[in-house]
């Protein structure tokens, strides 16, 4: 089947059954255009394809994929935020068949457009049924925004949203803000928004000729489309295609996580609401459980705040030892390359643990004997591991060493100039410690 003709279009976005009664789950519906998706190809990679390379949600590149419009939709095409629903197709006159999974609807212009993985000729009678817990998920976190968001605009200056992002199921959403929120507004915003979902204010969708449409999509016709405007008690009028809870006490409730600067002073505020905001919470007491658990601690959140600040404060202090204890080690170390220096001889110093910390420590005890002259070449890591290659002396028995030490050790990547010249190592290969030792000391070597 490449091509099927169409019947008259469908029930236009804006007007849909879905759109009219949100809590609806199931609903009988005909085919009247189904016609095959144009080919998709695949983008050109550079290396190794990694994970699935779906265009959408169930439309693989290497599938065939078919644009299917029905007389109405109880399934929500994707739009105003709200990502599209999921859900079922089951052919009437075929009961035993396999229901055929629809994991994406979507707008094209006025018309909802689902993308069916198999065709169905026009004329034939489906039921179409969501996937529920998903829709229900979407409702709470869309009405919630909408509340939040109001809540924010009317009760604190320059928390305005600017734009909005609905998290998949069981992640966080956030809005953008012109500035970041105290914690004190934090908490009162949370209070409020609480305090509006226990009033259980009645939530209407009204379709007013005067209804603003500067946020509508710029390729959805208003002359002949629907501006839908979403009201929520006496609180807020807001223009919006998505499917919204009947009551506010369906949302359940509205948690606030945290902030994060974005660009500016812009803010992202992340939230969520209903069964995810439960969930959420719900793992955070797990997680807090046997946090105290390991720390031998109480459960309160402020004892294992308390807790985790001393286990920071005694690592902070372990380390303090630590780079005392190096900075002494450095000085003997310092010494015995001093030592060496003087008697004509390149030196080395190495040192397992990656890092540039100790033998910056060793470069400073050293600094004023290299000026009488001499090679030092100083190193890190391990192998398998990664690690770093300092090279110190004079210009010319710099380069001659560096061009050399490349050559011993495969996965050093580096440069410098004059006196100084440093590398680092992507991984130690085995021997290559060994090999840097003979040929700093000037040993016979055979070198790979």
């Amino acid at each position: 089947m490449g091509s099927i003709q169409t019947e008259p279009l469908g029930c236009i976005v804006g007007a849909l059954i879905c759109q009219k009664d949100s809590y609806l789950r199931a609903l009988e519906a005909k085919v009247i255009s189904c016609i095959k998706a144009p080919e998709v190809k695949p983008p050109k990679s550079k290396g190794k394809s990694k994970g699935n390379t779906d265009v959408q949600d169930g439309d693989s590149i290497c599938s065939d994929i078919w644009h299917i419009e029905f007389n109405d939709s109880v399934l929500f095409p994707e739009g105003g935020g709200q990502p599209s629903d999921q859900g079922t197709l089951t052919i009437l006159d075929q009961p035993e068949a396999e229901p055929i999974t629809i994991k994406f609807v979507e707008r094209q212009g006025l018309r909802c457009i689902y993308h069916s993985p198999k065709p169905i000729e026009p004329g034939t009678r489906v039921v179409q049924t969501i996937n529920h817990p998903l829709r229900w998920d979407h409702m709470q976190q869309h009405t919630g925004q909408h509340l939040l968001s109001n809540i924010m605009e009317t009760h604190y200056s320059g928390l305005e949203t600017l734009g909005w992002s609905m998290g998949k199921m069981n992640e966080v959403n956030y809005v953008e803000l012109p500035r970041k929120p105290t914690d004190e507004e934090m908490a009162s915003i949370q209070d409020r928004c609480n305090e509006e979902i226990r009033q259980n204010h009645v939530i209407s969708v009204e379709v007013p000729e005067d209804a603003k449409t500067d946020k509508m999509p710029g390729d959805y016709d208003r002359e002949k489309g629907i501006v839908r405007v979403i009201r929520i008690g006496n609180l807020d009028r807001d223009t919006c295609c998505g499917t919204h809870l009947r009551q506010t006490s369906h949302i359940s409730l509205i948690l606030l996580h945290n902030t994060q600067p974005i660009r500016g002073t812009n803010t992202r505020l992340y939230f969520s609401c209903g069964d995810r905001a439960i969930k959420f919470a719900t793992s955070s007491v797990r997680s807090l459980r046997s946090i105290a658990g390991m720390l031998s601690s109480k459960t309160e959140a402020e004892e294992v705040l308390s807790a985790v600040q001393r286990i920071a404060e005694s690592e902070k202090e372990g380390k303090r030892r630590e780079n005392k204890l190096l900075a002494e080690i450095a000085k003997y170390e310092g010494e015995r390359v001093k030592a060496i220096l003087a008697a004509g001889k390149k030196a080395l110093v190495y040192r397992s643990e990656p890092g540039l910390y100790f033998l910056d420590l060793v470069t400073i005890e050293i600094r004023d004997a290299l000026k009488d002259g001499g090679l030092v070449v100083l190193a890190s890591g391990q192998s398998k591991t990664a690690g770093q290659v300092v090279i110190h002396g004079e210009k010319g028995a710099v380069e001659e060493m560096a061009t050399k030490v490349k050559e011993a050790v495969s996965g050093l990547k580096g440069g410098g100039r004059g006196e100084k010249w440093q590398g680092k190592v992507v991984e130690w290969k085995k021997g290559e410690v060994e090999m840097l030792r003979k040929l700093v000391e000037g040993e016979e070597l055979v070198l790979r």
